[in-house]
């Protein structure tokens, strides 16, 4: 049995280490130079040294997803990949001076726990359900724990948004805003995203965030060397643009969902009707290399607008950038010093971006330079040794992301946030998909659990 697979995103990464180890032959094809998709990379060298930042995600939440790859595969994730948990999770910043950690103490606070208290329910009832299996399978995790979750599912079935249930939970607007932020993790608005997406707070506050040592990419190059060693090939710099033509007993695409419809399958009615959905949002990424260290800050900040129902209405109705925009900065030399000079610190900033590659980014890295400015925490630009962007049309180049769109779809609804693209094609039967625009959705555990559902998908209609 031959198993093809398009695309060495940490999805297409999981499902090869998978099939391998089920005794499939497996070969992977990239169009990149290097695995990791999203979760890659980069590095500049100044006069004061190099700088080392993540290009996409930023943390690793539900680290036994992880770990049970590995296990799954006969080693341990401990001995090819040290993860370290962050604390303060987040630090969180408003320019009416308040400042609050996303630590121990925060999750402990009394509204905040009887809100976790709520979540679990839904986690109760949907995590294995809906992360571990397709939706049409979602049968297979009944039993008597699932029969007894069931008095949760009015949480789950409720058209109520998340951002109305955090405005229903807390008094204080600064940790409904915290929460209300916790949409934007699968690329979405709160104010349209349903109140089931409370689940992502619970699942940060009881597994942790957590980073690996060297960075977000070790991830991929663990996962990649893993799938090496059960016996996989890869093909790098191989770009793929016929899924029907490529081969195999099985072909297992983890590109983008609807870019695969739209040029690489002859089904233009159902790429149609696949780009009548609303797109989650992208991202406008900056890199600096900062010369001094800024005292106030942690591992992950976060700067808050003051008018965030504004901003989402910037991205997703008017498509254009946030005139005031919340950032995020990752400063992974606060936990390894070794990502930046002696002395210096390495930024990633991240802002939302409308998911259209028309968007006029043009000027935006002074933007959120003056925004930070307001925060008191911009760096003097004497003190920026180098910097650099990512825009939405970057994303689409690089990772064929539609629109560059970093989700696929937004969770606006309760069909696009819960029937997501299968991951078995309906008519190409031999075709499947995994990754982060298809089921269960994206963030690291949810495209790990999709490479882990295809691959037994494949394992249950083909055999060994």
């Amino acid at each position: 049995m031959h198993v093809k697979i398009v695309g060495a995103g940490i999805g297409g990464l999981a499902a090869a280490a998978r099939l391998a180890r089920m005794g499939y032959r497996v070969e992977v094809f990239e169009k990149n130079a290097a695995a990791g998709g999203k979760a890659a990379e980069r590095r500049e060298l100044t006069p004061a040294g190099e700088f080392r930042w993540d290009c996409g995600p930023s943390l690793v939440t539900m680290p036994a997803v992880l770990r049970e790859l590995f296990d799954f595969c006969g080693e341990r994730m401990e001995d090819h990949l040290a993860l370290r948990r962050v604390e303060p999770s987040c630090r969180y910043f408003w320019t009416d001076g308040t400042r609050i950690d996303e630590d121990g103490a925060f999750w402990e606070r009394p509204d905040v726990a009887r809100y976790l208290a709520r979540a679990r329910g839904i986690y109760d009832l949907s995590a294995e359900a809906f992360l571990h299996h397709a939706p049409r399978d979602w049968w297979r995790a009944l039993g008597a724990k699932g029969f007894a979750a069931l008095r949760h599912l009015p949480k789950v079935a409720t058209l109520r948004s998340l951002a109305s249930l955090n405005a229903r939970h807390f008094r204080d607007p600064h940790i409904r805003q915290i929460f209300d932020r916790f949409a934007t993790y699968n690329g979405s608005s709160p104010y349209r995203t349903p109140a089931t997406f409370a689940i992502i707070p619970y699942v940060e506050a009881e597994f942790g965030a957590w980073y690996p040592e060297g960075g977000i990419a070790q991830i991929p190059r663990a996962i990649e060397a893993l799938a090496r060693r059960q016996g996989a090939d890869f093909h790098f710099g191989h770009e793929v643009t016929n899924l029907l033509d490529l081969g195999g007993d099985a072909v297992l695409c983890n590109a983008d969902a609807i870019t695969s419809h739209a040029h690489w399958l002859p089904d233009a009615s159902r790429a149609r009707r696949m780009q009548r959905e609303e797109l989650a949002c992208s991202g406008f990424v900056l890199w600096l290399g900062v010369r001094g260290r800024s005292g106030a800050l942690s591992h992950h900040n976060i700067f808050f607008s003051d008018d965030y129902r504004q901003e989402f209405r910037e991205i997703f109705d008017e498509r254009r950038m946030p005139s005031q925009p919340t950032i995020y900065v990752a400063i992974t030399s606060r936990t390894q010093p070794g990502d930046a000079p002696d002395g210096c610190e390495n930024w990633f900033v991240l802002v939302n971006a409308p998911a259209y590659c028309h968007a006029n980014t043009r000027g935006y890295q002074e933007v959120i330079l003056r925004r930070l400015a307001e925060f008191g925490v911009a760096p003097d630009p004497s003190r920026i040794l180098c910097r650099a962007d990512f825009g939405p049309a970057d994303f689409r180049e690089r990772d064929n992301a539609w629109e560059g769109s970093l989700y696929g779809w937004a969770s606006h609804s309760p069909r696009t946030a819960l029937l997501r693209p299968p991951i078995r094609h309906p008519r190409h039967r031999h075709l499947f998909f995994c990754g982060g625009t298809t089921h269960p959705g994206g963030g690291i555990p949810l495209v790990l659990l999709s490479g882990k559902i295809a691959a037994e998908q494949i394992g249950r209609h083909f055999g060994p």
